[in-house]
């Protein structure tokens, strides 16, 4: 791609309008990048879940954010409907996408990638991802590398048919657990070379992070749903630049250097 031309990327804002960190923390990795690599990026937002906004197929790349609530209770609403044929354009078109968290669970559920459900109780942390697939999405990430989960759904039970007939690769798993007698999730699924799916939270950024759990209502919340040690843990991750600093400063980094071939 010609750096004399702006890069147009779309952002499809799944948070249903609620606040969120997340959208501000994707702004500030394309903002970085854009400068590191100076290229001029044009960004457009498109609420999905509100005003049921989609963006059409002449983007150079795209990004769908996490959101609140079920993956599995709105298949019938129109956004989800709009939003999975979105999907499926988007997939057919060969257009680079990346998927977070929410937009990754609703992907899985519509391509029938696995069993999307509940967890056992919800899940919140920096917390290890163990690539399972060589992909250049993972390049100078360790094994494992941390991410923040924040989610209450999982998807567990891969349907190896379906992924083999759609050319989709699983490539990372959830922490292990052998205390546990429990599947280990799906953290990343690669659902073609173009469309990449994640568990975690790869946008999120140190600063923002470390602002948002050091809120009074936050740190109550946290300290009152799981416990003081909870919250210790993850402000003392948060401090470990190998940990979300390390992973936020090269993952979507990766995904746009290997789509826009950069």
């Amino acid at each position: 791609m010609s750096q004399s031309n702006p890069i147009h990327i779309a952002i499809l804002d799944l948070y249903d309008g609620s606040a969120n960190v997340g959208m501000d923390c994707i702004m500030d990795i394309l903002d970085d990048w854009s400068k590191k690599q100076s290229i001029t990026i044009i960004t457009t937002v498109f609420d999905v879940r509100v005003k049921h906004a989609l963006p059409d197929d002449t983007y150079d790349l795209y990004l769908s954010s996490g959101g609140p609530g079920s993956p599995i209770d709105t298949h019938t609403q129109s956004w989800d409907l709009a939003y999975c044929n979105w999907l499926d354009q988007m997939f057919a078109k060969k257009k680079p996408v990346l998927l977070i968290c929410h937009s990754f669970q609703i992907a899985c559920r519509h391509f029938d990638i696995g069993k999307v459900g509940l967890r056992k109780s919800k899940q919140l942390g920096i917390l290890p991802i163990h690539p399972t697939a060589d992909h250049a999405i993972f390049e100078a990430l360790p094994d494992p590398f941390f991410a923040l989960e924040s989610r209450m759904y999982q998807i567990t039970e891969p349907n190896d048919k379906k992924i083999e007939s759609m050319g989709a690769t699983i490539i990372a798993l959830e922490k292990i657990r052998p205390q546990l007698p429990y599947e280990r999730a799906l953290m990343a699924v690669a659902f073609s070379d173009k469309m990449i799916g994640v568990q975690f939270h790869p946008e999120a950024t140190k600063e923002r992070l470390s602002t948002y759990f050091n809120t009074e209502a936050i740190k109550t919340a946290v300290v009152e749903d799981f416990s003081q040690e909870k919250w210790n843990q993850i402000i003392q991750s948060l401090e470990e630049d190998s940990k979300i600093k390390h992973t936020c400063s090269r993952f979507i980094p990766n995904f746009l250097n290997q789509m826009l071939h950069v």
